[in-house]
């Protein structure tokens, strides 16, 4: 297999790993992937449906009907711009803010916890690659727009 291949394999792994994570987490508030991508799209800032389409990979139209749903179930709310009123924003509500604490994945303390037989040296190698692959797709995937 080739280390192009190896790090294929690595990173798949990694997302399954992560999605049977976020799985668990959102069976018990009866969330689907979708809407916690969307969720985590506003998590820091409040976005625009586009902003969040692009940032998700999801279509514009999908990305409004999962944001009706999260909207309607009390996770985020629509607030339009005070500026310009055709622009609207997609915030998170306080129940969202709940929602992190029982997000094993929004929670410092998991990741410490799943990484805590690594060492420092472990630790800052795998942020530097991580750093490195991460910078270097980006502007892979820049290239071709």
């Amino acid at each position: 297999m080739s280390r192009a291949m190896e790090i294929g394999h690595s990173i798949r792994k990694l997302t399954k790993i992560f999605n049977l994570t976020m799985k668990e987490d959102l069976k018990e508030l009866g969330l689907t992937n979708p809407q916690i991508m969307t969720l985590g799209t506003v998590y820091l800032e409040r976005k625009t449906i586009g902003q969040i389409s692009e940032h998700t990979a999801l279509s514009y139209s999908t990305v409004s009907g999962i944001i009706d749903r999260l909207e309607r179930d009390g996770w985020i709310e629509r607030v339009r711009d005070e500026a310009d009123r055709r622009i609207v924003w997609i915030s998170k509500t306080d129940k969202f803010d709940l929602l992190k604490e029982k997000l094993h994945f929004f929670q410092e303390s998991f990741y410490e916890k799943m990484l805590s037989d690594l060492s420092e040296q472990e630790l800052d190698t795998i942020i530097h690659s991580l750093a490195l692959l991460t910078t270097y797709l980006e502007k892979k995937v820049e290239e071709k727009l």
